[in-house]
């Protein structure tokens, strides 16, 4: 990608009421002023403030957002046309023809960052905002558009800088009276960085769950009613529902936000032996949803005699994060759950909506488990960051001790490794590859 060509793309989806055409470049103002056609030029028109007037025979609203002050620090109009495929490619063609070139993906959030309107940590943010998939997903996307991931990194960066100016310092100037920190004191800063480090290491997995889902599976003797519960998580029919045991046979999925948090919910054909090999298929893949599962809703008939050992059952399948669910309360009034007290435990009725509530709360809990109780962190770090932080944090391991043996030349060495791999996280160092791969994740118009 280049920033000098002028380039187009939708900003919206077509199809809808209205079309944003966004127009970014040298060119912008005189490219689309040939385009779009008011009582006032382009050239002429206040800085954002919208205009009407015509592109072709079509109604259309323009803008005009004067560099720097825009999304990407270039020049920019957008043109707002009647929505539906033909209006919008009306507008795209004659931009085109007039010297105009489709945008790639994600480039005009890549023109943001290199005029320096976001850094890499922001963009990405950006396009996290635009795949959030539950409102805690959005909020934490928004805190890190905002900079509070980029402070953090920034601050690291910026020690660790701190540190390798101090190390070549003693080599250029070996003779000088000058007053340099211990190497003991060196080392404990390359320390302090590195747990700082993993503190943020430590937001990865968290981050992970809310942009991508918590894979949580239904599981339970048949009949139990796995398959209402996720049409109740839902709200509407997913799952077929019967009263006859063994009514699923494969796995049902469906997406879900549970507690703010995105989830993947899996109803499950009912754990039991059976001589039925289509039923016997269908329990296997049970079985394998479990082991792959992050949280599993283990199905308890409550008012079924032998509950009590349908859990332990459970218990022994090799579940992960188990949540005992005893459902169909209404067929048993007053029922107090049995579950051990070590296992978190839910009592619902899928058909009258009754203790789903409090299942939720359980869940939040259980998700949120050694991290702040299910509390939203701040800041999240994603994989690309977090394979920077530990490569970066590695080099200041390397770096502690060699400046523990005045190895000063060897240790500016691994602090100057430290200081690329943490500014990678920013796009401090950046590589032209390392940046097509993030910026090509986005969606055209973005």
């Amino acid at each position: 990608m280049n920033t000098s060509d002028t380039i187009t793309a939708p900003a919206s989806g077509t199809g809808g009421a209205v079309t944003v055409i966004r127009v970014s470049g040298p060119r912008a103002v005189e490219i689309a002023g040939r385009v779009w056609r008011g009582r006032l030029s382009l050239a002429d028109a206040e800085p954002r403030r919208m205009y009407l007037g015509k592109v072709g025979h079509d109604p259309a609203l323009a803008v005009y957002m004067k560099a720097p002050a825009s999304y990407t620090g270039d020049d920019v109009v957008e043109i707002q046309c009647h929505g539906g495929t033909a209006a919008a490619d009306n507008v795209l063609r004659r931009l085109l023809a007039c010297g105009c070139r489709m945008a790639e993906p994600g480039e005009f959030t890549f023109r943001a960052f290199v005029n320096g309107k976001l850094d890499l940590a922001q963009a990405e943010a950006v396009a996290d905002i635009v795949s959030s998939g539950s409102e805690a997903a959005f909020d934490l996307a928004q805190k890190q558009l905002a900079g509070a991931l980029s402070e953090k990194l920034n601050a690291l960066c910026d020690r660790v800088d701190a540190l390798r100016s101090e190390c070549e310092a003693r080599l250029d100037f070996p003779d000088e009276e000058l007053d340099f920190s211990s190497d003991e004191e060196l080392a404990e800063n390359c320390r302090a960085v590195i747990r700082d480090a993993d503190e943020l290491l430590a937001t990865r997995e968290r981050g992970r769950l809310l942009r991508d889902g918590v894979e949580v599976v239904i599981a339970g003797r048949p009949n139990a009613g796995k398959s209402s519960l996720l049409n109740c998580l839902l709200g509407y029919d997913r799952a077929i529902v019967s009263p006859l045991p063994g009514t699923t046979r494969d796995t049902v999925e469906a997406r879900a936000v549970l507690a703010g948090v995105p989830v993947i919910l899996t109803d499950t054909a009912g754990l039991r032996e059976s001589a039925d090999p289509v039923e016997k298929l269908g329990v296997e893949r049970s079985r394998r949803s479990i082991a792959a599962s992050q949280v599993t809703f283990g199905l308890v008939d409550a008012s079924a005699a032998d509950g009590a050992a349908a859990l332990d059952e459970l218990r022994n399948s090799g579940a992960k994060n188990l949540i005992a669910v005893w459902n169909k309360i209404d067929l048993v009034p007053g029922f107090v759950p049995p579950a051990p007290p070590e296992v978190p435990h839910a009592a619902v009725s899928a058909v009258t909506g009754e203790g789903m509530k409090e299942l939720v709360e359980v869940f939040r809990r259980v998700v949120g488990r050694d991290r702040g109780e299910g509390v939203l962190p701040d800041v999240a770090v994603n994989a690309r960051m977090a394979a920077l932080l530990e490569q970066g944090s590695a080099a200041l391991e390397s770096a502690e001790k060699r400046l523990l043996s005045s190895a000063y030349e060897l240790a500016a060495s691994d602090l100057a490794e430290a200081s690329r791999r943490f500014g990678g996280t920013v796009g401090r160092t950046a590589s032209p590859d390392l940046l097509d791969a993030v910026f090509h994740r986005f969606c055209i118009g973005k």
